[in-house]
Parts: C-alpha cells; structure tokens; sequence
C-alpha cells in the first residue's frame, strides 16, 4: 500500500532533551500514535517511524533523529523513499512567538527562524506544506537566553501545560487528516485565538 502522507514532529533524540520546550513536535506526534494506537516507533534510517491506515490509506508518523538543525535531511529521504511531495508532508514543531501551549494551524509559511524547519525548506526546496504549531513562548527570558530555555527540561507546572497543548495540537492533527485543513483552522485557530494570552 503506497503512503500518502508523511506527519513529522520536530525535536531532538535523548534523554537529556525530554520534556523541554523544544521537542513539542516530538510529544505532538507521540501523542497522536498514542490517540490513535499505532503500531510502535521503530529506527528507520535517519527516524523514528510508525505506520497507520487512515481512510484505507498508509500515513507515516516520524520523528527525525538527526538532532534540529539538520530534521530536513530526514524529512527528505522520508519523502524520496516513499515517493511523496511536500504537500503530503504535515510537520508539528515548537513556536518561541505563540503564547505558551497555544496552537496554530497553517497551510504555508516560512521557518520563522526554528531551525529545523529551516533545515526543511531548505532540503525539500519549498514553504509551502502544511504546519502544526504549538507555543512555547515565555515573556521572562530574554534574547540570548532563548536557546538554553529551549533545550532544558520544564518544571512540572509549566510541562503539564504543555501537555494540554499537546494534546489540543494531537486532536486537530486528526481533525486535518479526517475532515480536512479548512475545518480544523476554522476550529482551533478561532478557539485560540479567543484564548488568553498564556504566558510562564
């Protein structure tokens, strides 16, 4: 059975980087497998992959194992390797300018300057492919300090609101591929937009 999509979530592989800020693409997809029950992540290659059937279709799940800055090879010979384009690729992934535990479904766009998304445009030639944000912004830090709050583990408060999050971006992941892009915007990019202002 020949895939049709290819949903990738964004992070990095190691102990050391769960439950930081930055593997929110990880925990999205993880999440999603868990929802509903694929079979277990397994080392393919550059990736982690599970497989599930959706409407009678094979949807990869991935979660590239080549550290952030460099997702887009993974994502790229996922792509080759089972014969996809960039508008089959779905990609969950961290935002530094979204209120904390947020989310935002989009079409296209460009990196934003995450750099794994980067990393993809730029192996796969285009920003145009859908795209599950999730915020993970935090108004206390400044500039400079971005890259080691990225990467170090949440407290408990602040992890298990982005785990609401998480599951929020999980369940208009499954509304994407069950009912279609325009619904879930409509849905949840409306529903956050009428949110508070989250912060830590």
């Amino acid at each position: 059975m020949p895939a049709v999509k290819l949903l990738v979530g964004l992070g990095n592989p190691g102990s050391e980087y769960e439950k930081t800020p930055h593997n929110a693409g990880f925990e999205i997809i993880r999440k999603f497998a868990e929802n509903l029950k694929t079979v277990p992540f397994k080392r393919h290659k550059d990736s982690l992959v599970s497989f599930i059937n959706i409407k009678g279709e094979k949807v990869i799940l991935a979660l590239p194992q080549l550290y952030m800055n460099n997702s887009g090879i993974a994502v790229r010979k996922l792509l080759n390797e089972f014969d996809l384009c960039p508008k089959d690729l779905i990609v969950c992934y961290d935002d530094l300018d979204l209120p904390f535990g947020t989310i935002k479904l989009r079409l296209s766009g460009g990196a934003g300057g995450h750099h794994g998304m980067e990393s993809i445009i730029s192996e796969i030639g285009t920003k145009v492919f859908p795209r599950i944000r999730i915020g993970v912004q935090n108004k206390a830090i400044n500039r400079d300090e971005t890259v080691n709050y990225l990467l170090s583990k949440l407290d408990e408060r602040c992890y298990k609101l982005l785990l609401m999050g998480v599951e929020e971006a999980a369940e208009a992941l499954q509304d994407a591929l069950f009912k279609g892009w325009n619904f879930a915007m409509n849905k949840y990019n409306r529903k956050e937009e009428s949110k508070s202002q989250n912060s830590i």
